[in-house]
């Protein structure tokens, strides 16, 4: 894909998170590496602050581990921004309308207290943990590109359009702040979300969850690497500690963190 095309798609990619629709192309058209699927996101995410004024209010990353990017045929990490728009508090009702082919997943979320600093411009979870405030948090991602497409996309192709298309963002609903986290274990935290009550989602683990802090370090490292930069109040979601889950127009979400806290919002109908 030339740098034309990047700047076309991410365009398109802006257009249709703004009036909360599709692109419906062609796998010709996506990226073929992770430097062109950048280069579509930060156009994307340039053209939404532009001409329609979001803000960037933090990032997010998913296939954090080993074994679901093994699961799923990615060669690493799914990063991608947080817009302040798509922000919402504990209890809230959030709007169906906007989320195309959307799931929810639990997440720790980390807000950062002031500009973090690293040792020899490199982060570390230990160098981090002095920065951040940690808090439960539910990441409902979503897409711009049609279900029809995508159908015939191989892992790698999905995995390209997940990156241009912003992590597959959607909207992140962040509980209340943990008063005393740094003694948790993270990495074996046994989330329960519940979608109206259900049963618990299947958790992730093993080689399948990668422990939070090192995500967060990881998430750091590559938006530093990319020129871009982590200030006062934003907040980094560090990928999913469940199964992701489905839900409909109406439903109730609910997640609980040992330690943590909770977290839950109201799916509107339309």
């Amino acid at each position: 894909m030339g740098r034309g095309e990047g700047l076309g798609l991410g365009w398109a990619l802006a257009e249709a998170w703004q009036a909360c629709g599709v692109v419906d192309i062609g796998a010709e058209i996506l990226p073929v590496d992770r430097e062109g699927a950048y280069l579509v996101q930060d156009k994307m995410a340039a053209a939404l602050e532009r001409e329609f004024g979001e803000t960037v209010a933090g990032w997010k990353v998913g296939a954090t581990s080993v074994g679901v990017q093994r699961a799923e045929g990615y060669d690493g990490p799914i990063p991608g921004r947080i817009f302040g728009a798509t922000v919402y508090r504990d209890g809230a009702v959030v709007p169906r309308g906007r989320l195309q082919q959307a799931s929810v997943e639990a997440e720790v979320g980390f807000r950062f207290g002031s500009e973090p600093k690293g040792r020899e411009g490199v982060f570390s979870p230990e160098n981090l943990v002095g920065f951040v405030e940690a808090m439960p948090a539910l990441d409902i991602t979503s897409t711009r590109f049609a279900a029809g497409r995508r159908v015939g996309w191989t892992p790698r192709q999905k995995m390209l359009a997940g990156i241009a298309d912003n992590g597959n963002g959607g909207l992140v609903v962040l509980g209340e702040a943990a008063a005393d986290w740094q003694g948790l274990d993270l990495a074996q935290m046994l989330a329960a979300l519940r979608v109206n009550g259900g049963a618990a989602a299947p958790h992730l683990l093993g080689t399948r969850r990668r422990d939070p802090l090192e995500a967060l370090a990881w998430t750091l490292n590559h938006v530093y690497e990319r020129g871009f930069g982590i200030r006062a109040g934003d907040v980094v979601l560090t990928g999913s500690l469940t199964e992701p889950q489905e839900f409909h127009a109406g439903d109730r979400v609910e997640c609980s963190m040992p330690g943590l806290g909770s977290v839950r919002c109201q799916v509107s109908l339309a």
